[in-house]
């Protein structure tokens, strides 16, 4: 239900969602492939998290733009993605003005931005590291 909410509230603001998956494994072939400005993503997936999202889509040459989302996000939550270089956190279930604002909003600054103006989240070291730890 989340999936089709977000999908209408993202495509009637003109964007639209490439494809969903299941997993980080499934994901970043698709997310290498169709260079995304915006990876909105879990807080918990079946085969790791959002930081390993987050740290495979930093060491991309044009990395997208990550946020993610949460049935319990708080305030711990939201500090976390910040401060590892994510965007935003949107809270489920959606907000139709939430998801408009962070979702035009990170769209404008991909496009804005070069590799170079942003902080990268983690090495892809530190990325690899996370990845076998959720394998």
């Amino acid at each position: 239900e989340d999936e089709k909410v977000l999908r209408y509230l993202v495509a009637s603001i003109g964007a639209n969602l490439v494809k969903r998956c299941d997993g980080v494994e499934a994901a970043m072939p698709v997310i290498r492939a169709t260079c995304p400005a915006v990876v909105i993503c879990d807080s918990d997936l079946t085969d790791g998290n959002w930081k390993v999202v987050l740290g495979t889509c930093e060491a991309l040459p044009k990395p997208p733009i990550v946020v993610v989302t949460s049935r319990q996000a708080d305030e711990n939550l939201w500090a976390e993605v910040l401060n590892l270089g994510g965007y935003d956190v949107l809270l489920k279930p959606f907000d139709r003005t939430e998801v408009t604002r962070v979702v035009s909003s990170s769209c404008r600054y991909w496009s804005a931005a070069t590799p170079a103006h942003r902080q990268p989240a983690m090495s892809e070291q530190s990325a690899a590291t996370l990845r076998q730890q959720f394998a």
